[in-house]
């Protein structure tokens, strides 16, 4: 029977790592940034209001003929938006996107910018 040879390594001493003092900034400073600016999404508390879907608020679908509502969800390169910068809830928006794709195919959106 072959025998084994087992081989152990030395091991270096752990060396201690010294603590950094961890600098904490008030958060009254954070909340009077966040107060200044006016054109955010934020409420008086400092949280974001929740965005409504506005086919849910209308009670519509989107339609591949209503154009001007497609283009609100086009950036000017022609691309789709997602949901977080439209503000759609996700049954809308694969139903904006599946109109937008059919209205590119019938040649009334563009599917590249004009030069």
């Amino acid at each position: 029977m072959a025998t084994r040879k087992v081989i152990s390594k030395k091991s270096e001493p752990i060396k201690k790592v010294e603590e950094v003092p961890v600098i904490k900034e008030a958060p009254a400073l954070i909340v009077e940034e966040a107060s200044d600016d006016q054109s955010s999404n934020k409420s008086s508390t400092g949280l974001e209001r929740k965005r409504v879907c506005i086919f849910c608020q209308k009670k519509i679908s989107p339609s591949y003929t209503d154009l001007a509502t497609l283009k609100r969800f086009m950036t000017e390169r022609a691309k789709i938006l997602g949901r977080g910068r439209s503000g759609v809830c996700s049954k809308h928006q694969r139903a904006v996107a599946k109109n937008i794709k059919y209205a590119r195919h019938l040649s009334l959106l563009p599917f590249v910018p004009q030069v």
